[in-house]
């Protein structure tokens, strides 16, 4: 067998930081500006921490410790619109993401997506992406279902509106923690993205910049994370994903099932 062998019934992919805008930077510059404007000031890396969940309950969680659940819901329409904003600005696909897309369907596999954006946000993103040559099967958002991430609704929607099951034939690809808990909570496989994401939270060309050294240790802390989460595979990018996918094929093919060892 050199293919998928119909193995796989269905990826679901997380957008921003896996196939559009390399660093996830859109929502981080919309967070740091928007508390900035209410006197808190918060690095990029503080601000990193709960990304790929649902936007407001990211903010919540930013400002709990400071126990303003009030100012949270207050700041929130102004963080939507500052994030509609930043959209428009980090709007690139992540090389590779067309020909995974590709891949796929030549396979026979379908194609869905999850994400911590609004509808109305990824009315935006998935725009963008199409203009690029991105179309996924199903777009599925927080405010599709009664939960969003860690949660596994996002998971069933795209069950439900690609037709497609069981969920131990799904695999879960995104580079949040958030994401691989999504996916193992679903009963999915799931693969961690480090190089483009939130956990290495650079740009492509910061990225190519960094000394050896320091790119080798930077990325080995964001696979860590990623790892940590329980993701079953860390790759760096939606451009390395084709190998491992192959495996998880095989692997089941054999009969085994995510987080069951054979």
């Amino acid at each position: 067998m050199t293919g998928l062998d119909g193995q796989i019934a269905a990826v679901v992919l997380d957008w921003a930081g896996t196939t559009i805008d390399f660093g996830c930077l859109a929502p981080v510059a919309a967070l740091q500006s928007v508390l900035l404007n209410h006197g808190i000031s918060l690095s990029p890396e503080e601000v990193r921490v709960g990304m790929g969940l649902p936007k407001k309950d990211h903010l919540r969680g930013l400002l709990g410790a400071r126990g303003a659940e009030a100012l949270a819901d207050g700041i929130y329409p102004e963080l939507e619109k500052a994030i509609m904003t930043q959209l428009g600005l980090h709007a690139e696909l992540i090389p590779g993401t067309p020909e995974l897309a590709a891949w796929l369907r030549d396979e026979g596999v379908k194609i869905g997506t999850s994400t911590g954006y609004t509808r109305e946000m990824m009315r935006i993103v998935a725009s963008s992406a199409a203009r690029q040559g991105y179309v996924p099967d199903a777009v599925v958002t927080p405010d599709d279902v009664p939960a969003g991430r860690p949660a596994p609704f996002m998971m069933y929607a795209n069950a439900h509106r690609l037709r497609a099951w069981p969920l131990w034939r799904f695999v879960k690809i995104g580079d949040t923690p958030s994401d691989v808990s999504e996916g193992r909570n679903a009963g999915s496989w799931t693969v961690g993205v480090a190089r483009t994401g939130n956990a290495l939270g650079l740009t492509a060309a910061q990225a190519d910049a960094l000394a050896p050294r320091d790119s080798a240790a930077r990325l080995e802390d964001a696979r860590h994370s990623l790892e940590e989460a329980g993701a079953d595979y860390v790759v760096d990018s939606v451009a390395d994903c084709r190998p491992v996918l192959l495996e998880i094929a095989g692997l089941l093919r054999d009969g085994a099932r995510p987080g069951i060892t054979i």
